[in-house]
């Protein structure tokens, strides 16, 4: 169980027996270890052992479990996340630790996780070097407590399991809260002792919860039952050809033979009848079509039931129009954007986190200064896209616009390209420029002078002007 709840007035008063008591009561990663181990392609169907020893027991796994979580995490998250702020100070030393952590991999690989368990941990940390770190925690490693109707946990405790030396199991565990960290340990399978408390400077209880959904469930979860009855089907269609691999010779009036005369025939390839005698082979019939039938609406289910399409099916090829590629995907874009508010919300808390570090080596930040913004990694049209960003090329700002192409990553990465541009070609021109503003600055000046009337020179009797 990875989240309790609990009044906080309840947690206050925690004693050592208390926490050793949730420890003990909680500890259970049984249902994770059955996902994963479907992830990694474990099944069921690979432990099935049949009564009858002498007929084939072939094991065919069709690891959909997998395809299903590779396709939806890429199409969630397959493109990095943008960031974004108004504070450039903030956004580069936010980006720098980034980079630091490799932050584009640890987000995949807690959405796929996520996708696998339902939900995912993270714990941040301060390493030997003093700079900002963050770790996947699994959820079977992972207990949050949170108070009860709220969002904000209270506290955490982390599983840490390992082995000495002689190969003795050790458990560790850590209880942390807002202020302070509770270290635990257990060797040799042995009472559970407290070793350690020590202070924290978080100003928070470190650790962020990733939540596939709100029910916690993963993208598979729903549909192992239909990806088992796919395997069973599969292995007993392997096993129906393999045991009638081999027919059965019915032959009638072969005379007396011998075992002997037996193996001649077969390497010499002729037998040898009797009068009337007769040969055939006994072949029993397949009925092929109701079985494919049975196998094409399980694989239709899981599609179905996890809402994730099959990519090879022929109705995606072709140059496909982005209003066209969205209906096909409309339902994998319906999980992905609960997955959105699930997962932007989990990033905002680990932004948080790092800003309270930031603030005290110095900074004056505020983390609602960040803006995140996510983006499906699907087949689009980008000529289709560059056209509709030139026709709003009035109504959106440089910034926005950048944001819709889908080849650009980092947008203030982009605009600071496009400002270092700028400022070369001033540089390269600079003479022409200087040039031409004078050029405009003069007949601006010239519009702007009134008119004069024309100037009477004296004239003579004749009226010749002298």
């Amino acid at each position: 169980m990875p989240v309790l709840y609990m009044e906080r007035s309840s947690l206050e008063g925690l004693t050592e027996a208390d926490i050793k008591k949730i420890i003990n009561e909680n500890e259970d990663s049984t249902k994770y270890q059955h996902l994963e181990g479907y992830y990694r392609g474990d099944h069921d169907i690979l432990r099935v052992v049949k009564r009858d020893s002498t007929t084939p027991n072939n094991k065919i796994v069709n690891n959909m479990a997998k395809y299903i979580t590779d396709t939806a995490v890429g199409y969630f998250i397959g493109k990095p996340v943008i960031y974004s702020s108004q504070d450039d100070a903030f956004l580069a030393a936010l980006q720098d630790i980034f980079d630091y952590n490799d932050e584009q991999d640890e987000n995949t690989e807690v959405a796929k996780t996520c996708s696998i368990d339902g939900d995912c941990f993270e714990m941040l940390y301060m390493d030997e070097d003093a700079q900002v770190r963050f770790v996947k925690v699994a959820p079977g490693n992972c207990i949050m407590i949170y108070e009860t109707g709220y969002t904000t946990p209270m506290a955490a405790l982390r599983f840490i399991y390992s082995r000495d030396k002689d190969d003795h199991p050790i458990k560790k565990v850590e209880f942390w809260t807002a202020t302070d960290c509770w270290y635990f340990v257990s060797f040799n399978g042995g009472p559970l002792d407290l070793v350690d408390i020590r202070p924290h400077y978080w100003g928070d209880v470190p650790f962020i919860e990733y939540i596939n959904n709100e029910e916690r469930l993963g993208d598979f979860e729903g549909v192992v039952s239909i990806i088992d009855a796919y395997n069973r089907a599969q292995s007993n269609t392997a096993n129906f050809f393999q045991y009638n691999d081999e027919a059965i010779l019915k032959v009638l009036k072969m005379g007396a033979v011998t075992s002997q005369d037996i193996a001649e025939m077969k390497e010499k390839g002729a037998i040898i009848l009797e009068d009337g005698g007769d040969i055939q082979w006994l072949i029993k019939e397949v009925a092929d079509t109701p079985l494919e039938n049975y196998k094409k609406r399980l694989r239709e289910d899981m599609h179905l039931f996890s809402s994730v399409p099959n990519l090879n099916d022929e109705n995606f090829g072709g140059n496909l129009s982005g209003v066209a590629v969205s209906y096909k995907l409309w339902g994998l874009e319906q999980i992905c954007s609960i997955k959105e508010r699930k997962f932007k919300r989990a990033l905002q808390r680990r932004i948080e986190l790092i800003t309270n570090i930031l603030n005290i080596q110095g900074g004056h930040y505020d983390y609602r200064d960040i803006d995140i913004q996510f983006r499906r990694n699907k087949p689009q049209n980008v000529l289709e896209i560059a056209q509709i960003i030139t026709m709003l090329a009035s109504d959106l700002s440089r910034e926005s616009r950048l944001k819709m192409l889908p080849t650009v990553d980092n947008v203030q990465d982009e605009l600071e390209k496009l400002r270092e541009e700028r400022r070369e070609d001033m540089g390269g021109f600079g003479g022409y420029d200087a040039l031409a503003h004078a050029l405009q600055e003069a007949q601006t000046a010239a519009q702007q002078e009134p008119s004069q009337p024309p100037v009477q020179q004296p004239q003579g009797e004749s009226g010749v002007a002298t």
